[in-house]
Order: C-alpha cells, then structure tokens, then sequence
C-alpha cells in the first residue's frame, strides 16, 4: 500500500531534509529519517503527543524509530515530480541496525546553522574529501548518530584539507 505525503516541518536539514515530520492526506504524522542519498527515508507514524515528547527531548529518536507506536516502519521516496510517496515495509523485511538512531540522541535544542547558509562547504563535498558516506556525516552534525573518536579527526582532518585549498586561492 502506498500513499503521499506532504512535508510540514524540517527538523534536521544538510543539503536537503535530514529529519522531517510530514502528513497524510487525512491527517495522520509520520516522521521521516534520512537513511542514504537518494534521498529515501526510514519512516514511522508518530502521534502529536510523542512528537511533542521528542521536540521537548523527553524520548530520544532511537525511542521513536525502534518502536514505532503502530508497530510498522515506512520506506519514503521522493519521486521525479518532488512527491512523496510511503510504503510499508513487510513484517518479513528486518530494519538494518544502521538505518536507526544510536540509543539516547535527542533533537537539538537550539537549530544547526544550515549548509545552504555558508554555500562554500556543502556537507557532500566534507565527506568526500573524508572517504565516507554523506549520509552518515550528515546525521553526525544533526546529532542523530555520534562519530567515534576516529572517525571525528577523519572529518576534522578534510575539513582543515578543504580549508587549506581555500586559503591558497589567490586573485590577481
């Protein structure tokens, strides 16, 4: 069975929408989380209770995606034409571990500064420069998972790289 959506709120945006809440057509919520580039998303339905309970950081977002309240995920793609369409995923099909949250990440409390606002360094181009998947560098700075100590001076380290290129651009 599928169906459309439509976005109401961003939550975590890098490069396009990381987390977002987005409606059906009679009105039930589903909060979507980016799981690759394409862009697809992980989706659950989430009541306006818990989605307050997440905004106000009183569950994390593993909370949310492990045990969705109806007891089903989504697969969320985005189409050619920009429509959103879900799909249930099969009771048959396991979650990969990868796709959720790390347990006790809550939403920000205060907005990240968004990529498109500094448009010399686009997320993308850091991880590249890295040798990782954009996906998982952009869930790093939203805070839905955590780097370990490796992988920060890994990102560190492409980001003083990409730095060092700007500085030495000279106008004549």
């Amino acid at each position: 069975m599928n169906f459309s959506l439509s976005i109401q709120e961003t939550l975590i945006w890098h490069d396009y929408p990381q987390l977002f809440v987005a409606k059906d057509k009679i009105g039930g919520l589903q909060l979507c989380l980016a799981i690759d580039d394409t862009p697809q998303y992980l989706s659950v339905a989430i009541s306006s209770t818990r989605l307050q309970d997440l905004k106000l950081g009183k569950i994390d977002l593993h909370s949310v995606f492990a045990t969705p309240e109806l007891g089903v995920w989504f697969r969320v793609k985005l189409t050619d034409t920009d429509e959103i369409i879900a799909e249930i995923i099969p009771s048959t099909e396991s979650i990969p571990p990868e796709w959720l949250p790390v347990p006790n990440v809550f939403l920000p409390y205060t907005p990240l500064l968004r990529p498109e606002t500094f448009e010399v360094v686009k997320v993308g181009a850091v991880a590249k420069e890295a040798g990782m998947n954009p996906t998982l560098l952009r869930q790093y700075l939203s805070g839905v998972k955590q780097p370990s100590r490796e992988q920060a001076l890994r990102v560190q380290d492409a980001l003083h790289r990409v730095a060092k290129r700007l500085l030495e651009v000279q106008f004549v």
